[in-house]
């Protein structure tokens, strides 16, 4: 669930459009408008303003891509909202939206999916990590973004939850659950409309991580709106995640923690400290030891991850386990325990199975340049910390630990955010009770989490009457949701579909990435333009061309990455760099 500036991982391409769009109304004019001219009478459009075309600006020294200013187009940039109304303990709320609408429009609509816990309205770019010079809109596309319902400045007490507040607040929950992407579309293709004069020809969603929760949603809840969808790193399950899977690693990580003597600042298991950089070093080098070459190829890659198990790897951890003291070295026998434990996932006292088990993979650890100075973090950032971090910093403890107890809970729990108060909440957690919450309902919060943020249906039926196609991409070393629980799903529809899922919803496994890219692996690769190809000209994605960046073991290596259950397969002959030396096969 990371913020909006790392949650996409959109690869885009597509021609743009090159003559001028006509406008129905001017820019300046939309300002103007009557609600009664839209879905939505409460909606209001507060500024919308004529930008010039503008050029490229590098991200500054040290920062990442994201942080690049794009080369935009010209064209008309709206802000407007929806549904104003004073909520529970006096905050105020609405759903903000921020469109941009290009002079040389291409006739397409593109829907921005958020990240974290939303909160922010967005860049409206449409923003692709494959074009360094622009996004969507640079290709002629009408981009909306929007803030799902609450702001994170403002609607952020920090005796009540800090930036969940809005959690605290029924229907603020449902529009961040689902409410709001649909009310906003519908605003979005309403603008569009009015300034162009027709309806856009095709209309798409991309988004990651929590934004890959949306574009699941969409499919299932809201089929109608949009003819195609990416979702990398989707969250659909991110209740599950977030309140059993995150709890689940933050007490294994803290009763190790506990074992060792180490405690932050707030005299709380230090989570940070429990594995070195070089203690997952060790993991890494032993799964790569042990699976690499399940493939056919000891090249780095892991791509036949489903045959790395736990009772594999459960033997070579035996081999780095200390015999005495613990050494660089070594693990201790409590370390690995924990470590297997986390990637078994959460269960209750009985070993019912909570959420899902993790695949085994090279990018929880290692070194990850070329030249081998530095440490991946894309893993534990998220699960433990990076360990010279002066407290408690992973996400799963910080954001992870504010979502289960007030978003993911009914009722919230209400709590400051000082003194690690959050992460106190999150360790008294009681797994074998927690999931029920996710079913509860009280008659402050009638429906439950389950109902309003779950996006794990499996019928699809109506977006497959569409015609809609949907492209899931996920990275096996995603630490936040598991690559297993996305083959689950994938598997329970295409049992529903008799085995014929495929002919519109396609999975692509990339391994060795971390959350929505990062990590050794080949994360740079164009999965819009091959949805494109596919909803607008039936061109079916067999194979997605990716290549690894300048930050892996091998930069500039190619590799497809193929359409679940196939894996890249070595054809026997040619350089194990390119990926045109590889089928996609079983």
């Amino acid at each position: 669930m990371p913020t909006r500036h790392t949650a996409l991982l959109i690869v885009a391409g597509a021609i743009c459009a090159t003559s001028l769009a006509a406008q129905a109304i001017p820019c300046g004019s939309l300002a103007g408008l009557s609600a009664s001219q839209f879905p939505n009478p409460k909606t209001v459009i507060e500024t919308a303003s004529a930008r010039p075309a503008t050029v490229a600006q590098p991200a500054p020294p040290g920062a990442p891509p994201r942080a690049a200013t794009p080369a935009l187009p010209a064209h008309c940039e709206v802000f407007g909202r929806l549904n104003d109304r004073d909520g529970a303990g006096g905050q105020h709320y609405a759903i903000r939206f921020h469109m941009r609408l290009p002079g040389a429009w291409n006739g397409k609509f593109f829907f921005e999916g958020g990240g974290g816990s939303n909160g922010n309205i967005g860049s409206a770019n449409g923003y692709t990590q494959g074009q360094q010079s622009g996004g969507a809109l640079s290709l002629g596309y009408a981009v909306l973004s929007q803030d799902s319902g609450h702001d994170n400045g403002k609607n952020n007490d920090p005796q009540r939850n800090g930036n969940l507040t809005h959690g605290l607040d029924a229907q603020a929950r449902l529009d961040h659950g689902y409410n709001s992407y649909d009310q906003a579309t519908q605003a979005a293709k309403a603008l569009i409309r009015l300034y162009y004069g027709k309806d856009p020809v095709r209309s798409y969603f991309v988004g990651c991580s929590e934004g890959g929760r949306e574009a699941m949603l969409m499919s299932q809840r809201f089929p109608e709106h949009f003819d195609g969808i990416l979702a990398c790193a989707p969250g659909f399950d991110l209740p599950k995640s977030a309140v059993l899977g995150e709890t689940w690693t933050a007490q294994t990580l803290a009763a190790l923690a506990r074992t060792m003597g180490i405690y932050d600042k707030d005299g709380l298991p230090f989570l940070n400290k429990t594995f070195t950089d070089e203690d997952l070093e060790l993991i890494a080098n032993s799964v790569l030891n042990a699976c690499d070459a399940l493939d056919g190829n000891a090249d780095g890659i892991i791509d036949n991850f489903p045959a790395c198990t736990t009772a594999l790897m459960s033997q070579k951890l035996t081999a780095i386990t200390c015999k005495g003291p613990k050494r660089n070295s070594c693990l201790t026998r409590a370390q690995v325990d924990a470590f297997v434990k986390i990637q078994e996932g959460p269960k209750t006292s009985d070993g019912a199975s909570l959420y899902s088990d993790w695949a085994w993979d090279r990018a929880m650890g290692g070194k990850l340049t070329a030249q081998g100075e530095t440490y991946n973090q894309g893993w534990r950032v998220w699960k433990m910390g990076a360990f010279d971090a002066p407290a408690n910093s992973a996400i799963s403890a910080t954001m992870g630990a504010l979502s289960a107890i007030t978003l993911f809970s009914t009722p919230p729990l209400v709590t400051p955010i000082a003194g690690g108060a959050p992460m106190k909440a999150l360790l008294a957690i009681d797994l074998n009770s927690a999931s029920a919450r996710l079913e509860r309902t009280t008659p402050e919060y009638p429906v439950s989490v389950a109902s309003y943020f779950l996006a794990a249906s499996t019928d699809l039926t109506r977006f497959r009457r569409h015609n809609g196609k949907l492209i899931i991409v996920h990275g096996v070393s995603d630490p936040i949701f598991s690559i297993n629980d996305t083959i689950r799903w994938y598997k329970e529809l295409d049992a529903r579909e008799g085995g014929r899922a495929n002919e519109f919803v396609r999975l692509y496994a990339v391994p060795g990435m971390n959350h929505c890219g990062g990590g050794p692996a080949t994360d740079q690769f164009d999965a819009f333009t091959a949805l494109v190809d596919w909803t607008e000209r039936s061109k079916a994605p067999d194979r997605i061309p990716a290549t690894a960046g300048p930050s892996t073991p091998w930069p500039g290596r190619t590799r497809p990455l193929c359409p679940f259950p196939s894996q890249a397969r070595y054809v026997g002959s040619g350089s194990l760099e390119q990926q045109a030396n590889f089928d996609c096969r079983p």
